[in-house]
């Protein structure tokens, strides 16, 4: 009978073991420790580091074009203080924003949302940031109209810090799945209650208790940005679904047991 109990004991850890899911990477703005972030250049790189998601910020050009950018203007990646909102893509399209980074990726041009699809058809899959700026006009519904248009709806997850905007896209269309962004647990919302697929929270947020209750509600939680591979360990022990990070490539070696 011990015999018996040991054998089934054994069976139900190497089961349980086996359908643990491994934490999902997450390249931030691309492989953005490697390459300057939100360019096509980053979402190569973290194509080529293996990273399942990239992360990606998007905005609203003046004429609804949806392009990759995280800041308001373009001063500190394209050195030129313009407004997003101010201007028609076609007064984008030509501007370099690689060389702040580094000599070698000058020329890298801001891409729109429809050329990133295309570059990671297949190979990768994107978490799409809607970085609002107060003067966007239809952002949710135009990125969500992108991805449609592509037919990449149940290739991507839609983020944002405003909660308006996640609620607006769920509205919009069933299907999409979408999740919150925070860095402090917000006071008039209660996250694990409300209509969304995924918690994406600042690392310092994440210990075993939010983890109960992220479970509780059936909900995933991605944790950003760990970059360290200490801390990288740490999340994976509590068993968060996704990690994004600017090293995908580190967190590769954390994931593998080499670090």
């Amino acid at each position: 009978m011990k015999q018996l109990l040991l054998l089934i004991t054994i069976l139900l850890t190497l089961f349980a073991c086996e359908m643990k899911k491994e934490t999902i990477i997450v390249a931030h703005r691309g492989a953005s420790g490697h390459a300057p972030e939100n360019t096509l250049a980053a979402m190569k790189t973290a194509m080529e580091m293996n990273a399942e998601f990239s992360e990606l910020d998007v905005q609203e050009t003046k004429d609804g074009e949806i392009i990759l950018l995280h800041d308001k203007t373009l001063k500190r990646t394209g050195k030129q203080n313009l407004n997003i909102w101010e201007l028609n893509y076609d007064e984008l399209k030509d501007i370099e924003v690689g060389g702040w980074y580094a000599e070698e990726f000058k020329g890298e041009p801001i891409p729109t949302l429809a050329e990133v699809i295309e570059l990671v058809r297949g190979k990768m899959k994107l978490n799409i940031e809607l970085k609002t700026n107060k003067h966007e006009k239809m952002l949710a519904e135009r990125a969500l109209q992108v991805v449609l248009d592509h037919n990449f709806l149940d290739q991507v997850v839609f983020t944002s810090f405003k909660f308006d905007e996640i609620r607006k896209l769920r509205k919009i269309n069933k299907e999409a799945k979408v999740g919150y962004i925070f860095s402090k647990m917000p006071k008039d919302i209660d996250v694990f209650a409300e209509d969304v697929d995924m918690l994406s929270v600042g690392k310092k947020l994440v210990d075993e208790e939010f983890m109960n209750k992220v479970r509780a509600a059936g909900k995933e939680v991605a944790v950003w940005t760990v970059n360290k591979p200490k801390e990288m360990k740490r999340l994976i022990n509590l068993g968060v679904d996704a990690i994004i990070t600017n090293y995908p490539d580190v967190l590769r070696e954390v994931l593998d047991g080499k670090q």
